[in-house]
């Protein structure tokens, strides 16, 4: 049975890769043919060349257009992590100073406008401006990721590589669906982009005419558009799966770490221990709240109780002083 569930990731993982990865490296590989075909003359020409090109031609042709597949699939495949986060506005501090200053108060304008129903899984709550991210995308994943903090006072960036591990299998084929969704649109997205910036500019340095200059130029900046809309639907389903993992399995993980499940507050204070100890070390029955302090005693001012050998000494000194004063009459 393990080696069947093995063989089923591999050929979910095979399909992933086909619709993520290979397919929109292929139609951008052969959209940049087309281009390079238009700037030396037109598709013909070229079909006519092939036609009566040679066998060693058509073996260098098909071997580079192979070659330059491989390449471009490779690298969208190692640099989905880093789309997601370009995407998702996270540019470094240089970026974030400049252009991610302008995109979070244009987002911060947006979200005072519109209603609760309207930003409830696109923005951050209005209680935390101070999370708004500079893209429209990185606000909806924002969004799914405070999700737990605030309802469960899980810190999701912690726990979730902790939590994954343990989600059941059929889920776990969901939530990569859903992501590889996520992933294939801004890689094609992408993809078009580069098209329409390096095609236009080939076009125009090989004095292309005009129409497949405008055709490439603004035929894909609206591909790479309608991919990064279709890439925030997707990634409100991804957060919608994100919420539903937090829900329904974190149990599983207080189960796998031993300690008890609770609700409410006593669930909320495990959380907050467990990502204490992850965070920093420190240890579950540690964490706890300071003792207060104690409250300083009121300062009273001494009152004079004299004891009673000095109450007699007084008496006796008293009687001498009578004593001598009646017997000197």
């Amino acid at each position: 049975m393990f080696s069947t569930t093995l063989g089923e990731l591999a050929l979910v993982a095979g399909r992933r890769s086909v619709r993520g990865v290979l397919l929109p490296s292929f139609v951008f590989c052969c959209l940049a043919g087309l281009v390079l075909v238009a700037g030396r003359g037109s598709v013909h020409e070229a079909l006519r060349a092939w036609r009566g090109g040679s066998w060693e031609f058509k073996v260098l042709v098909v071997a580079g257009f192979v070659l330059a597949l491989v390449c471009v699939a490779t690298a969208l495949g190692s640099a989905q992590t880093s789309l997601l986060r370009l995407a998702a506005g996270r540019w470094g501090p240089l970026g974030n100073r400049t252009l991610g200053r302008l995109g979070r108060g244009h987002h911060r304008r947006l979200l005072a406008r519109s209603d609760d129903a309207a930003t409830h899984d696109g923005y951050p709550p209005r209680t935390r401006p101070h999370e708004v991210m500079p893209t429209r995308l990185g606000n909806v994943l924002k969004a799914a990721e405070l999700y737990p903090r605030l309802r469960y006072g899980i810190d999701a960036v912690l726990v979730w590589p902790r939590l994954y591990p343990v989600l059941p299998e059929p889920f776990l084929l969901v939530l990569g669906g859903a992501r590889t969704g996520l992933t294939a649109l801004l890689g094609s997205a992408f993809l078009s982009a580069v098209l329409a910036i390096g095609g236009a500019a080939y076009l125009w340095a090989v004095h292309a005419s005009a129409a497949p200059f405008l055709l490439c130029l603004w035929g894909g900046g609206l591909v790479a558009w309608l991919c990064y809309r279709g890439a925030l639907l997707r990634a409100l389903i991804y957060g919608q799966h994100l919420r539903v993992a937090f829900d329904l399995y974190r149990g599983l993980l207080l189960a796998a770490v031993d300690r008890p499940v609770a609700d409410g507050e006593e669930e909320r204070t495990h959380w907050e221990r467990l990502c204490l100890f992850w965070h920093r070390g420190i240890l579950p029955h540690h964490a706890t709240a300071p003792d207060p302090a104690p409250t300083p005693a009121v300062s009273t001012p001494p009152v004079f109780a004299p004891s009673a050998s000095a109450l007699t000494a007084a008496l006796l000194a008293a009687a001498g002083v009578v004593g001598a004063l009646t017997g000197g009459g």
